[in-house]
This record gives structure tokens, C-alpha cells and sequence, in this order.
């Protein structure tokens, strides 16, 4: 795996090109609603552009035109850029695009536990949103593979981020509820979940608490803070504060930025498929 100042990194024209590659066959499976008037581009090019202007940090009008040229190979208005940055079918589509490419990295980059947390990116205006995100831990980094904005309990957001797999998953007191560990036993993960001392009933918290209670796994709970250091990176990178009026646009924007950073990642780890290529006459 290439270091990530590695020049390979900052191909823009490869970036572009596994950013549609990925949209396009999740976008095959996806069913879309088509009411009204067909888009003047595709939705694998405004997708890739949402991606793209988070991951060079414009605004939307810094969008409308060197990105806009380069994907759609003509201007496109920040506000049609605005448009589709707030339409939640766009939200549904990233969210399967960060599947698609976290299984991509699997294949590449074998994991050794999995981890699930939450964070919240706030905006100018201080209105917060939170996203569960669930990120494979690597020796050589850490991948997310799914997120979540759901809210109202903890089961539904993990049911959705958390992908089937099997081996531990590393989870904070927050994640000590007995429907939710359910759901993580069924997917095939044991669950080395820190117990919550307020909490005591239930079948699986049960079987989860003797989990714990070894000495190997309360041992591998200590390297959960291998997988809070995604948060750190999309920090660093994009800053802790969103500039957007609404919630829905500061969801698709945090959905682009992990894009973003699975994107470097996976160049970053099949960047040995081009080391027979030379850039230079010898």
C-alpha cells in the first residue's frame, strides 16, 4: 500500500474515474423514482461531482466550473449543483456507494476486528448531525465499509451501517443494548461490547458480557481507539464544521467526504497494479 503523500494519490483523473465506476454499478442496481423530467446529465455525473467539489473543498460555486467541465464537460450552475445536494435519492445512492467501495478495500486490505461508533459534524448555524459509521481496522489503516444517519434508537442505525462479517467488533457502553446486540450476533460478529452498569437484562447482553469477561477480548477492546482515528482523518481533511442550511445537505456532504476518503484509500492500495507503467521514457 502506497503512503498517502505518494503522488499517485492526487490523480484527479483517477479519482474521477473509480468514483463513476463505483456509481455506475451500484447505480444499475438501484431503484430509482422516475417522476418528471429526465436530468440533463446523468446521475453518475452529479454524483461524482458532489463527490469531487467535498473532496477539493470548493463551495458550490468554486464547483460550477473547472470540476463541473472536467466530469460533465460543460458549466453547471452551483444552483442545479444545490439541487441535487439536497434530494434524498442521492443520499440513498451514496450510502450504497459506501458500501460498494468498502467491500472493494476488503478484498485488498484484509482487516483484523471491526469497529462501530458515532460522531456529529456540526454547521455554521450549530445545527449538529449525527452518523454511525462502521470501519474495518487494517495493521496497515482503517476503511469505513457503512454508515448510518438513523436516529430514534440504537438498533436501526447499527442494522444499517454494519454489513455481515464475522470476528470481534469492538463497541462502546453505547452500544450495550440487548436488540442491538442481536442484531450483531446474526450478522456473525462477536461483539466486545464495554458493558453499560445500568443495564442488566437480556438474553443477548448476557452472552455478550461473557464475551467480555476474557481476558484476550477486554485485551482487544484497548486498540478501539485504532478505529476512532477515521473521525481524525475526516477532521484534519474537512474540518469539524459544515458550511450548509440544511440537514439533508449535510448528510450527502458527510456521505461524499467518507467517499472521498475510501476513494484515496483505494488508490492508495491498488496503486501496485500500476507500478509496470512507466510515466517517463527511460
Amino acid at each position: 500500500m502506497k503512503l498517502r503523500w505518494d503522488t499517485i494519490t492526487e490523480d484527479i483523473n483517477l479519482f474521477v474515474d473509480l468514483v463513476k465506476r463505483s456509481a455506475s454499478s451500484v447505480l444499475a442496481k438501484f431503484k430509482r423514482n422516475k417522476v418528471g423530467r429526465p436530468p440533463k446529465h446523468s446521475l453518475v455525473d452529479y454524483v461524482s461531482l458532489l463527490v469531487l467539489k467535498e473532496d477539493e473543498r470548493k463551495s458550490l460555486r468554486g464547483a460550477e466550473g473547472r470540476l463541473s467541465f472536467l466530469i460533465c464537460k460543460e458549466r453547471v450552475d452551483h444552483s442545479v449543483i444545490a439541487f441535487w445536494e439536497k434530494k434524498r435519492e442521492i443520499q440513498e445512492l451514496l450510502e450504497k456507494i459506501v458500501w460498494d467501495l468498502g467491500k472493494r478495500i476488503m478484498r485488498l486490505l484484509p482487516h483484523e476486528f471491526t469497529m462501530i461508533d458515532a460522531t456529529s459534524f456540526s454547521s455554521w448555524r450549530m445545527d449538529e448531525v449525527t452518523f454511525h459509521l462502521c470501519n474495518r481496522v487494517s495493521k496497515e489503516t482503517v476503511y469505513p465499509t457503512g454508515l448510518s444517519f438513523l436516529t430514534g434508537s440504537v438498533k436501526a442505525p447499527v442494522d444499517q451501517a454494519v454489513d455481515p462479517g464475522g470476528g470481534n467488533l469492538l463497541a462502546d457502553a453505547g452500544y450495550d443494548d440487548n436488540a442491538t446486540l442481536g442484531v450483531l450476533f446474526k450478522k456473525g460478529y462477536q461483539p466486545v461490547v464495554c458493558p453499560n452498569t445500568q443495564r442488566r437484562r437480556g438474553y443477548y447482553r448476557r452472552k455478550a458480557r461473557k464475551i467480555y469477561k476474557k481476558l484476550t477480548n477486554r485485551l482487544a477492546y484497548r486498540q478501539r481507539g485504532r478505529g476512532e482515528s477515521c473521525f481524525g482523518s475526516l477532521t484534519n481533511k474537512f474540518g469539524d464544521r459544515i458550511h450548509a442550511r440544511e440537514k439533508q445537505a449535510m448528510r450527502i456532504r458527510i456521505t461524499a467526504r467518507v467517499i472521498s476518503y475510501q476513494i484515496r484509500l483505494l488508490m492508495r492500495a491498488i496503486s501496485r497494479l500500476f507500478s509496470p507503467i512507466f510515466r517517463h521514457a527511460p
